[in-house]
């Protein structure tokens, strides 16, 4: 079953605290930041820890994903990063600033040849941040770089200012990002998530933005703090109203296959596969039983 991710909550690496609170804020998936929010004389430091607390906490058993964002793969920390972190008890890497497959493809490589040396049996995967104009550009062929990239996500401050465009109140700017995004990953089958909502007291600016990319597409967004989960869940996951409808779909449509018909009507709308597949999909998100499954 695919993993359903709604968050990703930003954490830093040098946080003691924090990584035990995790387990309260209790987010799809948890990532572990070891690039800009680290300054540069506490990356061992940082680096050591996570690894630490990645042993230490069982994250899986509460159901929360766990990613390590490292820095890129033309800094002086990457090799170390990769070293450790591959070791550790983690499912996934987000690799920072990514413009082309052969960023994703490097990385690949690198941690295949750790996973080998190790003996690592869970494979790694990747959630590709695209953070430049040159980036977005090339939004497909990094999403689809390797089978182990399971998203891609917008990095929008560094965005803006590769793009060295103006921040307006309706993010106006980041538009053809996020449209761009959105449609490499869906191409490619893989999440799409949203930038971070700097504001972490406007509440109300976060469930606005939030449901705009929804409606553009977006599978998910992330969080720089643990307030911001409850309402990007609520955004990002199916409302009663779908979860109903997908109920009818899939309800119908196991009585239609008993006669052997491929396509009918509820209320009007003629319902294929296209309609029956969604339908799937919002009861796994909703974790609703699906009536094909009696």
């Amino acid at each position: 079953m695919k993993k359903i991710r709604r968050n990703m909550l930003f954490v830093p690496g040098n946080n003691p605290g924090m990584f035990k609170d995790v387990i309260a804020f209790h987010p799809d998936t948890v990532m572990f930041d070891l690039e800009d929010s680290i300054h540069i004389h506490e990356k061992d430091a940082a680096r050591q820890l996570t690894k630490r607390m990645l042993d230490f906490f069982a994250y899986n058993q509460y159901g929360i994903e766990t990613a390590v964002r490292i820095n890129g793969w033309d800094t002086e920390f990457y090799q170390e990063d990769l070293e450790t972190i591959v070791r550790s008890n983690v499912n996934m890497i987000r690799l920072p600033k990514v413009e082309t497959k052969d960023d994703v493809i490097k990385v690949v490589q690198d941690i295949e040849k750790i996973e080998q040396t190790i003996g690592r049996k869970e494979k790694i995967t990747l959630f590709c941040a695209i953070e430049s104009a040159k980036g977005v550009l090339n939004a497909y062929e990094i999403a689809t770089a390797s089978p182990r990239v399971e998203g891609i996500a917008l990095g929008g401050v560094d965005y803006l200012f590769d793009l060295k465009a103006v921040k307006t109140k309706d993010r106006h700017e980041l538009l053809f990002a996020r449209q761009m995004i959105v449609h490499a990953a869906r191409a490619a089958k893989v999440d799409a998530f949203d930038c971070i909502f700097g504001n972490t007291t406007d509440l109300v600016g976060l469930e606005q933005e939030a449901l705009f990319v929804r409606e553009l597409g977006f599978s998910g967004k992330s969080a720089i703090h643990p307030n911001q989960i409850e309402i990007i869940n609520k955004v990002f996951s199916p409302s009663e109203k779908e979860i109903k409808n997908a109920l009818k779909i899939l309800t119908a449509y196991k009585e239609f296959t008993k006669e052997q018909k491929g396509v009918f009507a509820i209320d009007g709308q003629m319902i294929d596969k296209p309609f029956i597949d969604n339908a799937e999909i919002i009861l796994q998100m909703a974790n609703v039983k699906s009536p094909l499954e009696d």
